[in-house]
């Protein structure tokens, strides 16, 4: 049978965002993973490789997307069915927003596909689909395959990979949808990343995790793990992982270069509120230095929408990365996606301003903000993206970048 398998991408700030900080996707290639050898499978991430291509025809179609994309997924699934071709759609958006999904398909998988996709691939051999497949037990990690390294394009990412380490998370922030998603925290056993490593010849990938140092035994057994593969790599991670000196040490000396932390704002109280108390502001400073000790860039988002959140928080905000030191930043309005607690606390107080899905791209308030209104959440946000992105600034973290990760490794970022 032959599969075409589509990660859906809306042109927004959003997708740019996503293209620039991207590895392989999650999503479609755990589903190729998971796919029988019986079948050709073709893989397509919209986002970093561009619009799927209308001509090709093959028996089956399925397609992933986050919520600002979801548009542009419903317009892909209409598509393949005028033409007579089943579609299928999975994912975050198809998960949370499952009747609206249907609408444009012929059966949807809710949660993580790797236990539905051969079930629902036999019935489709077999000449029907049910609507909806989902399972009350998520995949066991050892049962998960290897992503299909030798047959990924990496052409589109910078000739990044991506090999994934664990699923869930054991915080339950606000604003977040994995532990709504991922039903459990697990880790896939240290072997098998490693052999995985290995037998993909990858020297630049994401060891991908929602936190990969949240068990600390696990990280440390894993960074002296690959160590001997020589490899460079980046994850995600708390940022107070730098406050233990034997684990930074083993995560650098085993080739990490880049971490995402998740810092968010420099206001404490919007962070205790969202559930993220244990990310403490006042330490931030001192633990990125650290990461720069060892010439690891560190990243972060700021979010700006927080109940806390009053119009001074623009400029505080840029004051504080500029003070900390931080290597990149993106920023981006707080917006309540589909299946996290913040949706539906939002819909609750009566505050959802849409449910226009393409606004849900982090650069629109979708939401009425507390201390002030959607106008100045939007400006402020933009105010301060322009600012960051100022010339003047700009220069002067390249000058910062190459003091504290050396000039030759500053210049990735």
């Amino acid at each position: 049978m032959n599969i075409l398998v589509i990660k859906a991408s809306a042109n927004s700030l959003f997708k740019d965002y996503k293209k620039a900080s991207g590895t392989p996707p999650q999503s479609i290639n755990a589903l190729a993973a998971a796919t029988p050898d019986s079948h050709y499978l073709t893989v397509w991430d919209e986002t970093s490789m561009g619009p799927a291509d209308p001509s090709v025809w093959p028996d089956l179609v399925a397609i992933f997307m986050s919520t600002p994309d979801a548009y542009r997924g419903y317009e892909l699934g209409d598509y393949f069915r005028n033409q007579g071709v089943p579609v299928v759609f999975g994912g975050l958006h198809a998960t949370f927003v499952p009747d609206e999904t249907l609408q444009h398909a012929d059966a949807i998988m809710l949660g993580e596909a790797e236990n539905l996709w051969p079930t629902l691939l036999k019935d489709f051999e077999l000449g029907y689909l049910d609507k909806r497949y989902e399972s009350s037990t998520p995949p066991a990690m050892e049962t998960i395959k290897p992503l299909p390294h030798q047959t990924m394009d990496l052409s589109a990412y910078g000739e990044f990979g991506m090999v994934m380490v664990s699923r869930g998370c054991k915080f339950k922030c606000e604003y977040c949808a994995v532990h709504r998603f991922f039903p459990t925290f697990r880790y896939r056993p240290v072997g098998e990343v490693v052999d995985e490593i290995r037998n993909s010849g990858l020297q630049y990938l994401e060891l991908h995790a929602d936190n990969l140092m949240a068990d600390k035994d696990y990280a440390m057994e894993l960074f002296q793990a690959i160590k001997p593969l020589g490899i460079n790599w980046m994850a995600e991670a708390t940022l107070n992982f730098a406050e233990h000196p034997e684990l930074l040490e083993a995560a650098a000396e085993s080739g990490l270069f880049s971490l995402l932390v998740g810092l968010e704002t420099p206001a404490q109280s919007a962070l205790d509120a969202s559930g993220k108390r244990f990310m403490r502001v006042d330490r931030a400073k001192e633990n990125i230095a650290r990461l720069h000790e060892y010439q690891i860039a560190v990243d972060s988002a700021m979010l700006f929408g927080f109940d806390q959140h009053g119009p001074e928080i623009f400029e505080e905000t840029l004051d504080f990365v500029d003070e900390i030191e931080l290597d990149t930043c993106t920023s981006a309005i707080l917006t309540p996606f589909p299946g996290t607690l913040l949706y539906e606390r939002l819909e609750n107080e009566g505050r959802l301003l849409t449910k226009d899905w393409s606004m849900y791209d982090c650069s629109h308030a979708v939401f009425k903000p507390a201390l002030m209104s959607a106008q100045e959440l939007e400006e402020g946000a933009d105010w301060f993206h322009q600012k960051y992105n100022s010339l003047g600034r700009s220069a002067k973290r390249k000058v910062t970048r190459a003091r504290n990760l050396g000039l030759m490794n500053s210049l990735y970022f």
